[in-house]
């Protein structure tokens, strides 16, 4: 027994393995790529796809943080890089996880950094598991739970794979630059007056629908304020206004309200935490200004039925009115996971209070509701622990880097946990939980403060 175990240690530990594995992976991939064209000759994008796609596995496979480069961008551009029912990006942070799970154990070694939160995470998913015994909607139940798992695994890959300075300024930068360019093909739509009910749908390019476009734009608008308060090159700060300006119309433009809430959230408590932040306010009202004149007449409507409820926020009240009473109903276990559309049916006819006709089947429209609701106390308790650690981790980073001197990286830190913040006041009006840039923000901060935390160890040593 134990000369098999050497036999199988000496493989992985030799590279000529991986090398060997990786060229098989290149020719069996040769192969499915000459059967498809024998199988669909007239499909013209099938041989620069498959070449790309032969080229995209290569590279991952030397360098699995490349492939995760390009999960970050295709997760913006997620409804128009799709395989049949399979988006670009599932496939890419499929690849990715195989290719750094291939990478560690040709090295002989296979370690995982495991925040203490993440474990509050793996908690969550598994009482999620454990509610199919009492769950409303069994069926359901599966492919949550999956997307669930393979979010949690994306999570473990960003915070083992952003393991410098370098990576992860990377990172964000490939956030802000698909941000800027959605950005812009929003406002071009407004432009050529393409709208939908007087809003900006990219449902065919983007994720979702127009509040998911614009949540989506909010981490892009948050760095984009804190490099803009930091510069002092006149130049630099006229460039990132102009940037901000771009995305804050996007933003505008989608009419969504609870990203406007959001971003005013994050304007003022960045104002609170770091008061270089006031410079934004005036280039905020001019935006502003200028978007009530540059937006069709439904912009302005939408703004004073967030003050009046007038449509009770789109119908979310009345929605929220049945959550609470599924909450009243099943306070301990809740219904089980993905299954508050089967009990809003249940409920919404003993549901007193509801004003409007809100339909059947619907999402909680927000994120702490839908938890309570579908995990109970206990779930409930979870996700509010995991949210917590992160939040602390993100503030924490914050202060290390300040603390070695490093203001770049500290108004980077700021960016991550504003952000971070931002999504989850969106979370109060929208299921955001099986986002995938949502747990991207939930990792980004222990990113943050891991890495901040060895340069205020290596300046303390010195």
């Amino acid at each position: 027994m134990r000369a098999v175990k050497s036999v199988i240690a000496g493989m992985f530990v030799d590279r000529r393995l991986m090398k060997g594995s990786l060229l098989a992976l290149l020719i069996t991939g040769e192969i499915l790529l000459g059967y498809l064209i024998a199988v669909r000759p007239q499909d013209p994008y099938l041989i620069p796809g498959a070449a790309i796609g032969l080229i995209v596995i290569a590279v991952t496979f030397m360098e699995p943080v490349f492939g995760l480069y390009l999960f970050v961008a295709t997760a913006f551009t997620e409804a128009l890089l799709m395989f049949g029912s399979v988006s670009a990006a599932r496939l890419l942070g499929i690849l990715v996880l195989v290719a750094w799970i291939t990478r560690y154990l040709a090295g002989g070694r296979f370690e995982i950094i495991m925040p203490g939160q993440a474990w509050f995470a793996a908690m969550l998913i598994s009482w999620g598991l454990m509610s199919a015994l009492w769950a409303m909607d069994a069926q359901r139940l599966p492919s949550a739970l999956l997307l669930l798992v393979q979010l949690m695994a994306l999570y473990i890959l960003v915070i083992n794979l952003v393991n410098s300075v370098r990576r992860i300024k990377i990172v964000l930068a490939i956030i802000v630059i698909v941000s800027l360019a959605l950005a812009l093909l929003t406002i071009l739509r407004v432009v050529s007056g393409e709208l939908v009910e007087g809003r900006v749908d990219l449902g065919q390019i983007s994720v979702g629908d127009p509040n998911a476009q614009a949540a989506y734009l909010l981490p892009s608008a948050t760095l984009l304020m804190i490099l803009f308060s930091h510069k002092a090159q006149l130049a630099q700060k006229l460039l990132l206004l102009l940037g901000l300006s771009v995305i804050t119309l996007a933003i505008l433009a989608t009419s969504s309200r609870g990203a406007m809430v959001s971003l005013a959230v994050i304007l003022m408590l960045g104002i609170i935490i770091d008061h270089k932040l006031w410079q934004v306010t005036l280039p905020a009202m001019l935006v502003g200004g200028v978007a009530t004149l540059f937006l069709p007449h439904t912009f302005i409507e939408r703004l004073e039925a967030l003050v009046t409820l007038s449509d009770r926020g789109a119908g979310r009240v009345d929605i929220w009115l049945v959550a609470l009473e599924i909450i009243r109903a099943h306070p301990a276990l809740g219904v089980g996971l993905d299954s508050f559309g089967r009990a809003f049916d249940k409920y919404v006819s003993e549901t007193s209070g509801i004003m409007s006709d809100i339909g059947r089947g619907r999402g909680s429209h927000n994120i702490f509701l839908n938890v309570q609701s579908e995990l109970g106390v206990i779930g409930s308790a979870l996700f509010v622990v995991f949210i917590g650690m992160t939040l602390k981790s993100g503030l924490v980073a914050v202060a290390n880097w300040r603390r070695a001197g490093a203001s770049q990286m500290a108004g980077l830190a700021l960016a991550v946990w504003l952000s971070l913040v931002g999504m989850l006041a969106v979370g109060l009006f929208m299921d955001l939980q099986y986002w995938k840039l949502f747990w991207l923000l939930l990792a980004l901060p222990q990113v943050m403060r891991r890495l901040s935390a060895e340069v205020v160890q290596e300046t303390a040593s010195r």
